[in-house]
């Protein structure tokens, strides 16, 4: 018999089934905090701060950010800080709703007034934690900042679609040739848990990277708003969670950490830092759903990782 915490997720993901509820949801989805400068301001410094220890250098640098999300805001942000060009990499076009010129006038603002990285207290689950929110003006390529504030205001203006500094791609499995081999840097926040084609993301994006490339990664692997457990989503059977999923457009793969290591290396990433979070909390093994019983220790008690990759 289903659990009774899992009565509502299966009955709102059967609700998808029903067109008129389903275009409904489609209208009005949204992430959690990409649309808040702020938010944006300190995911992407936190990856930037967290790269240069691993001999990454924003100078002139191409970045592809994969599920933007609500904004490209994470993008307009690493523009500011010294980057060349931003492509945005999502499946749907959530961005196109966003105020992104009022996002990315704060943005210019919190760099000019050289305002510290929000830390956890502001924002609690956006990892990675830094040893210091300090601003990272070390790391930050003030060259041209005039210069690209102008650029980056005419692409706003003009259109996403053929940018010289920023672009932005929906769905961007559709990308063409051209775009092998062209960044220099690919980031995600929260984004990889949501993947259902993990291993064929991992090789496009080490596809897309220079020789010598870097990827940085932060995954959650916790439930979300799944269960009252942060495991909650391995207590799901294969039937359970097909009704929970419904025909959202994605949802969670429940794939562990091991997982992701073992793709991003048959890719062929050099593995630079994997950071996972443990939580030895939540459901015991026994209540999970059987396949997910077997993880292995360190699977079973990581919340969340970041991982540095890097392309040969």
């Amino acid at each position: 018999m289903i659990q009774t915490w899992k009565i509502p997720h299966a009955l709102k993901g059967m609700l998808t089934w029903l067109p008129l509820l389903n275009a409904w949801r489609q209208s009005r989805a949204k992430t959690q905090g990409s649309n808040s400068p702020r938010y944006c301001y300190a995911v992407w410094l936190r990856h930037l701060v967290t790269l240069e220890r691993y001999g990454f250098t924003i100078r002139r640098a191409e970045i592809g950010e994969l599920g933007p999300g609500d904004s490209i805001g994470t993008g307009l942000a690493a523009l500011l800080s010294g980057a060349e060009r931003y492509v945005g990499l999502d499946l749907v076009p959530f961005s196109t709703e966003a105020d992104l010129d009022k996002i990315f006038e704060e943005l210019v603002q919190m760099y000019v007034r050289r305002e510290p990285i929000p830390d956890h207290d502001e924002f609690p689950r956006v990892r990675p934690r830094l040893d210091s929110y300090e601003f990272p003006n070390h790391v930050i390529d003030w060259a041209d900042f005039a210069d690209k504030i102008k650029k980056v205001r005419c692409d706003l203006e003009t259109g996403l679609n053929n940018g010289r500094t920023v672009s932005y791609r929906a769905p961007w499995n559709l990308l063409d040739d051209t775009a092998v081999g062209s960044l220099d840097l690919i980031i995600s926040q929260a984004v990889l848990e949501h993947v259902d084609a993990l291993e064929e993301t991992y090789r496009a994006t080490i596809a897309l990277l220079k020789p010598g490339g870097y990827a940085s990664h932060n995954i959650d692997f916790s439930a979300h708003y799944l269960s009252p457990s942060w495991n909650g989503h391995w207590a799901y059977t294969d039937w359970e969670w097909k009704l929970v999923r419904g025909r959202r457009e994605f949802l969670l793969n429940r794939k562990p950490l091991s997982e992701h290591l073992l793709h991003a290396r048959r890719a062929g990433f050099q593995v630079l830092l994997c950071e996972p979070e443990y939580d030895d909390g939540g459901l015991k093994r026994e209540a999970l759903q059987r396949r997910f019983r077997s993880l292995e220790d360190q699977d079973a008690r990581t919340r969340g990782t970041t991982l540095i990759l890097r392309k040969p």
